[in-house]
């Protein structure tokens, strides 16, 4: 008597239709905004040469993350992810290209906080739209890959910006920070789809028991989990946007006089090494959990930050950037890896979007604290705040911090009968 053959399980994809679009709108947006990295505080400087000022506008910038990542996350269960990541897009493209034309602090000031608005309702419901389409088995790999993509644009603009410098000024780099977002809003448009759960039937909703108060929907809020994956964040986040995207490029130009052309090419590589070492670590991290490769990513975070304080020539900088681009890659995408493994399905993008808000409070309040004591203590006391503050984030999270990611149960076939 024949039986037939046992219905394999189906393995969750990495390479799928729903997220290749994903990857290659992220490497446009990556590239347009590495771009902006390098000329945001270089054009700034320009403006008006306090170093306080400039951290100002990057930590403005994130207020408006701040702002604006909660409300797109709670807006984004309402009405889906991809009407966000449109408008969203849509508000970066038309601020890089009006800055093309001015010529003040203040006016400049009040377009990237826009454009910060732009970024938030993208990058959130981004990130909430890959977590709808990932398992936690793949997720690693799949947040890496997209990593990756965004990385290798964090190359190729920076170095982009360079090359423009040489033959025009910082309105070039504006420019091709507008364009690289009209082709993101094209595939957004065209190729991305909506991912948002369907609601429940009203007859199986009548039939559930809805929670009673406001406090069973805080509920994910008030977890130890929740706890230390807000301080991780919130410490990369001090690396990220207070060290390498405003301090790094004055660092460079003031106390080893390199050219915006060399400081562009120095952002590219430690891209470049992110890149090579995302995937490896989105594999360890869902074989082994996010703790595996977020832990040592913090410590070697805090390595970088102290390595920076007593470099003062090229190839101390170029040490600590490559030091970075490999602690980076470990530890800011498994950061955010962590938090799609936390996510409810319901209400995940009112989750998402909260812990999104943590997280740019660490770019808003980064930048005006390590900018605050360059300007008035020095760049190096700076760093070495900015280091003890990982390493004890580090310590806290290996020691208390739960795992997130479950051991995969491999399922034995059923046994047939001959």
């Amino acid at each position: 008597m024949s039986t037939a053959e046992p219905e394999q399980p189906t393995k969750p994809g990495i390479l799928t239709k729903r997220t290749l679009p994903i990857f290659v709108a992220f490497f446009f947006w990556g590239a347009g905004g590495g771009a902006q990295n390098l000329g945001r505080p270089l054009f700034a400087y320009s403006l008006e040469q306090n170093i306080f000022l400039v951290t100002l506008i990057l930590a403005f910038n994130a207020v408006a993350i701040l702002v604006a990542s909660p409300i797109t996350g709670f807006m984004s269960d309402r009405w889906g992810r991809k009407p966000l990541m449109i408008t969203g897009a849509s508000l970066r493209a038309v601020t890089a290209f009006i800055e093309m034309f001015i010529d003040s602090y203040i006016e400049f000031f009040v377009l990237e906080f826009i454009g910060g608005i732009g970024i938030a309702m993208w990058m959130t419901s981004a990130n909430i739209l890959i977590a709808d389409v990932t398992d936690q088995e793949v997720r690693g790999r799949v947040v890496a890959l997209r990593g990756m993509s965004q990385r290798l644009g964090q190359v190729a603009g920076p170095l982009m910006g360079g090359m423009l410098l040489l033959t025009f000024d910082f309105r070039a780099i504006f420019l091709f920070n507008g364009v690289t977002k009209l082709v993101t809003l094209a595939v957004a448009l065209f190729l991305i789809g909506e991912s948002k759960p369907k609601a429940v039937p009203k007859k199986q909703e009548a039939g559930e028991k809805k929670p009673s108060s406001i406090s069973s929907k805080l509920a994910p809020f008030k977890t130890k989990t929740f706890l230390f994956l807000i301080l991780a964040t919130f410490a990369v986040s001090m690396m990220g946007q207070g060290v390498f995207a405003t301090l790094l490029p004055l660092y460079a130009q003031d106390i080893a006089n390199l050219s915006p052309t060399s400081i562009g090419t120095l952002l590219g590589m430690g891209g470049i090494v992110a890149v090579f070492v995302s995937f490896p670590n989105g594999m360890l991290s869902d074989k082994y959990g996010r703790k595996f490769s977020l832990v040592p990513g913090l410590f070697l975070l805090a390595g970088a930050a102290f390595l920076l304080s007593i470099s003062e020539n090229y190839i101390g900088i170029l040490a600590m950037v490559l030091l970075y681009g490999l602690a980076w890659g470990m530890s800011q995408s498994t950061s955010q890896v962590y938090a799609m493994d936390l996510a409810p399905k319901e209400g995940r993008g009112a989750f998402l979007g909260v812990w999104s808000l943590f997280q740019a409070s660490g770019g808003f309040v980064a930048p005006l604290a390590v900018g605050a004591m360059a300007q008035w203590w020095s760049f190096g006391g700076a760093f070495i705040v900015v280091a003890i503050w990982l390493g004890v984030s580090a310590t806290l999270v290996m020691l208390f911090a739960p795992e997130s990611r479950a051991k995969s149960k491999v399922a034995s076939p059923p046994k047939t009968t001959p």
